[in-house]
């Protein structure tokens, strides 16, 4: 009978300290969870007034960039309400003026690129001709050595 009891007692300790601490284990477990969750729903509370700060100062950006917008077409449509035909002629022939340069820029490209390209097929005909000469001087110097009348040294 006492050892009965003391089975029975050692039976119910085992029993009462998993029944401790498996639940000490889980809370400790949850409130680790809870930390973690913590500390993430803080930093996207930081980040998330942050992107409001920035969202707030693109609109103001904005605003300002579209008033200045609309007073600038309120005066050009100012301006061109007062001067109806001269401002499409003026046009014109600033474009006119434009076109102009252009084509002569062009043209002096044009001339620059074949004056290069000449410049390179001169260079070419060039060294091909002091590669053929330099072959046949040493044909000539291989000639010479072969029949003695050139020193070899």
């Amino acid at each position: 009978q006492w050892y009965q009891r003391r089975v029975l007692f050692y039976c119910m300790k085992q029993w009462y300290q998993r029944r401790v601490r498996g639940p000490k284990a889980e809370l400790v477990k949850r409130s680790q969870t809870a930390i973690y969750e913590n500390m993430k729903i803080r930093e996207l509370v930081i980040e998330n007034n942050e992107l409001k700060c920035a969202l707030a100062e693109y609109q103001e950006t904005v605003e300002i960039i579209m008033s200045k917008y609309r007073g600038q077409m309120a005066a050009f449509m100012t301006l061109s309400r007062n001067q109806e035909e001269p401002v499409v002629s003026n046009n014109e022939q600033v474009l006119q003026e434009y076109v102009e340069k252009m084509t002569d820029l062009l043209a002096i490209s044009d001339e620059a690129v074949k004056r290069d390209e000449k410049m390179d097929h001169d260079i070419d005909q060039e060294l091909a001709r002091l590669r053929y000469e330099n072959k046949y001087l040493r044909d000539c110097l291989k000639i010479g050595q072969n029949f003695g009348s050139i020193d070899r040294n």
